[in-house]
């Protein structure tokens, strides 16, 4: 305390100019209006500015939560869909009718570990087996394909994206239901390879290529991508192109997995031929 009164004593002659600086500075604001009017517009700026850069930052950080609020809810939607239940009559089909049974149900989770610059690529969600996920589940964004499920733990799960070498997607052209294969040869996360295109299918750029509904991963008519270029190949048996995939992989935050409420009734199905075939 001594010293901070000493310190006062010998520099009063600074802090005495300051104080009266100030408030010659005050009346001058206070009694000319030009003045009064500069000085408000300039603090009003400062003060806009600021507010501005708080409710910036405030709304970054609580975006996360409105993301994760959205893609539940989106799950939800999903799960009510038609498209979602299993039609066992198409002649009648009402949501209270026994007919009408519920095939697949949607889990949102968050991509908590991704990447699109290696040859086979994964992610890692925050959902398990707590949560009912389990291994070859499909996993989507909206109605676009993301990949499926190859490994679970009690809390996260392991998902082989569709940029991977061992994806084999079964897919086929929306416009005439002609049945492709779509690979990933690397490079590129935004392009991807249609294979085995018959010969006879006549191809333009844009054509949207959908899920074939043939596999046990997706159902049918989810979003792969459209034709980005194409190869009429004169001495082989199917033609080759593009594909520039509907999902854009490097953005990935908030992702669904897909439930198949049938699963095991289809895979006993199965069991039971290959049995007797034996």
């Amino acid at each position: 305390m001594r010293y901070l009164l000493y310190f006062l004593q010998k520099q009063y002659i600074y802090f005495l100019f300051l104080a009266l600086e100030a408030i010659s500075l005050l009346l001058l604001f206070n009694n000319n209006e030009y003045q009064n009017n500069a000085v408000t517009t300039v603090s009003n700026r400062f003060a806009g500015a600021l507010l501005n850069m708080s409710s910036n930052v405030s709304e970054y950080f609580s975006l996360r939560r409105v993301n994760r609020i959205l893609a539940e809810d989106n799950a939800k939607l999903h799960s009510n869909r038609s498209e979602a239940f299993y039609k066992s009559d198409t002649s009648s089909f009402y949501q209270n009718d026994s007919l009408y049974k519920l095939e697949y149900r949607y889990i949102s989770a968050r991509v908590i570990n991704n990447s699109t610059n290696k040859r086979n690529n994964f992610l890692m969600l925050n959902k398990g087996h707590r949560q009912g996920i389990e291994n070859h589940m499909g996993v989507i964004m909206g109605n676009r394909i993301v990949g499926q499920v190859v490994s679970v733990s009690d809390h996260f799960c392991w998902v082989m994206s569709l940029l991977n070498k061992d994806s084999r997607i079964s897919g086929k052209f929306k416009k005439n239901n002609q049945l492709v294969n779509i690979e990933w040869g690397g490079g590129n996360y935004q392009i991807g390879e249609v294979k085995e295109i018959p010969k006879h299918v006549v191809i333009h750029k844009g054509d949207t290529i959908i899920t074939s509904g043939n596999s046990d991963i997706f159902p049918e008519g989810l979003m792969i991508g459209t034709i980005d270029h194409f190869t009429i190949a004169q001495e082989e048996n199917f033609n080759y192109a593009t594909i520039r995939f509907a999902t854009d992989f490097n953005s990935l935050s908030f992702v669904e997995v897909l439930i198949d409420m049938m699963r095991k009734e289809k895979e006993d199905l199965k069991n039971s031929f290959k049995s007797s075939e034996r």
